[in-house]
């Protein structure tokens, strides 16, 4: 594309302002190594939340403390041609010290007009063409080829398109493309309403939700090399009353781990960009524990967060309560007795933490079994790099195999144990006969890895090559295995009609995984659809991609407190 070219060289000529106007050499060197900095930090950004980094997360620095070892993991080799180049411009430079330029000052001035004058035309005209700036750039959002479009416009382009649509207001427009979204998704729901309970079933009290982190679907039901990697989900799934459902596409976006939160309490699709729990924490968000208060009453429900990570992470702190949560269980409530991950920032372990979850539960600190409880865990242990000590392994791999993907798989089979031991006590307890266990990942967890694990020697046919992450409830009302693709947004509404959740009258933007007549497909943040689309009518799959941008906006523009308000 000729932008890529036309914003590269214009960015490159607003850079040397102060060396052509000035002559501001050590300034000029200053530049180039913030720049340097500011595009391997987005490459890095890039890896993991494939777009470049949100204004707003610029001031977020101090949250990467805790995750230093990710941070460099996400490192490569090729980053280094950034400050290499500078380095070589230099070296140039030292070789060529004490000659005097041979352009006059004001052929040097003229030429640099003229060449940013004519750059910036051309560019300006192109996007013109395309209906001006925020059109051209959304055109390729979405795209198949185009998932960043950051490589187009640089990376300050990028940051001024996050601006502008920070800078937006709400217009009767917007609310009249909300409200327009949801007359069609009410009347695609009519025929699953009707029948919000799975049939001939009863309703568990209470509903305990753990996030794993990073779990991936393609580890669960396989041996490698003689090795279960989970045994202990693989037996929970042959249960009797379990219900499975293995191709959930992976949603989160920018917010990652927040981004599951607010798809599962809030049935909500992540903003388009940054993390809405930073950007908009007192946004009035819709929540499964408001439907259970709707239901039951306020004082018989009680909602707890429990995490091992710090309150100010994700702003769990402000969010958790925005979501529902009667309280948030953080790092300062549990003891470290199992680090895992980075030696000098070392975070609790899944045994560990779901060991003391369940005591805390047995104790009545997080528990009271007269009122109908929901509590959501947490866990840490898959966060990448997968760093697990060597003393926690239960499985060990050849060399066939990456070393990143043999770490991930020997922490999946951690937290795989941490979950079933987390079971027993729950079923020692007599937590567990009253209760609906839902285990999930979080998110997707091997990013650009994927390609080179799926097509590395051991990982060919193991490795799922798409983002799919597991959905297991334990102990449901009945069981089954759901072979079609949905997506994490659907977990709201199946919860709700697992719990019988009939009085509260957000149904989320997804549609339950129990529901027959829910379409087989799931559209992932960059427009592309997973599962089986031809089976599905043009204006739904439209629906389901508008979805997006119409969550979107009902965060950024607070829409439920909006139409509170009208009454």
């Amino acid at each position: 594309m000729v932008e890529t070219y036309l914003s590269a060289t214009l960015a490159a000529l607003i850079l040397l302002l102060p060396l052509v106007i000035w002559r501001m050499e050590r300034t000029t060197w200053a530049v180039a190594i913030l720049t340097d900095i500011l595009l391997v930090c987005n490459l890095m950004y890039f890896r993991t939340y494939y777009t470049a980094i949100p204004p707003d997360s610029y001031l977020l620095v101090g949250n990467l403390r805790d995750f230093t070892d990710s941070v460099w993991g996400s490192l490569k080799i090729t980053d280094a041609l950034f400050p290499a180049s500078t380095v070589v411009a230099a070296a140039l430079r030292y070789r060529r010290r004490g000659q005097a330029s041979r352009l006059r000052r004001s052929v040097l001035l003229r030429r640099y007009t003229i060449a940013t004058t004519v750059t910036t035309a051309a560019l300006l005209t192109l996007t013109l063409v395309k209906g001006g700036f925020r059109a051209a750039y959304e055109s390729m959002q979405g795209s198949y080829t185009h998932t960043c479009v950051t490589p187009m416009y640089t990376v300050f382009g990028t940051f001024y398109y996050d601006c502008i649509r920070g800078a937006e207001t709400f217009t009767p427009e917007v609310g009249q493309r909300i409200e327009a979204w949801m007359t069609a998704d009410r009347t695609a729901r009519m025929v699953a309403d009707a029948d919000t309970l799975l049939p001939d079933t009863v309703v568990r009290q209470h509903v305990i939700i753990i996030l794993a982190e990073s779990l991936e679907s393609w580890v669960l039901e396989r041996t490698v090399e003689g090795q279960e990697l989970t045994p202990r989900l693989n037996a929970l799934l042959r249960d009797s009353l379990t219900i499975y459902a293995p191709h959930i596409l992976s949603q989160a976006k920018g917010g990652r781990s927040i981004d599951a939160q607010l798809m599962i309490n809030a049935g909500l699709l992540p903003i388009a960009s940054g993390a809405y729990s930073l950007k908009y924490p007192h946004t009035t968000y819709p929540s499964l524990a408001e439907a259970m208060r709707a239901e039951y009453g306020v004082d018989a429900v009680r909602a707890y967060a429990l995490t091992g990570d710090k309150p100010m992470v994700w702003n769990q702190a402000v969010i958790d309560p925005a979501l529902g949560y009667d309280s948030l269980i953080a790092k300062g409530s549990f003891v470290n007795d199992e680090p895992v991950g980075p030696r000098y920032r070392p975070q609790i372990g899944d045994v560990s933490l779901l060991r003391q979850i369940a005591e805390k539960i047995v104790r009545g600190e997080v528990w009271d079994a007269r009122r109908h409880m929901l509590l959501q865990c947490v866990t840490y242990s898959g966060h990448f790099p997968f760093a697990l000590p060597e003393r926690l392994r239960e499985v060990r791999f050849s060399d066939r195999y990456p070393e990143r993907m043999r770490d991930y798989m020997a922490t999946a089979r951690y937290t795989d144990r941490a979950i079933g031991l987390f079971v027993d006590r729950l079923r020692a307890a007599g937590v567990y006969d009253n209760t609906l266990v839902v285990i999930t990942g979080d998110h997707e967890g091997l990013g650009e890895m994927r390609r080179a694990w799926c097509e590395s020697t051991g990982g060919r046919g193991l490795v799922a090559d798409r983002p799919m992450v597991p959905f297991i409830v334990l102990n449901a009302p009945r069981g089954m295995r759901v072979e079609a693709v949905g997506g994490q947004v659907d977990i709201y509404p199946t919860l709700l009609r697992l719990l019988g959740l009939r009085r509260y009258a957000w149904r989320g933007m997804g549609r339950s995984l129990t529901d027959p007549t829910r379409p087989p497909v799931a559209v992932d943040p960059y427009g592309t659809i997973y599962g089986r689309p031809d089976s599905i009518a043009a204006p739904t799959l439209q629906r389901l991609k508008e979805a997006w941008p119409v969550s979107d906006a009902i965060i950024r523009y607070d829409y439920f407190k909006r139409k509170a308000k009208k009454g």
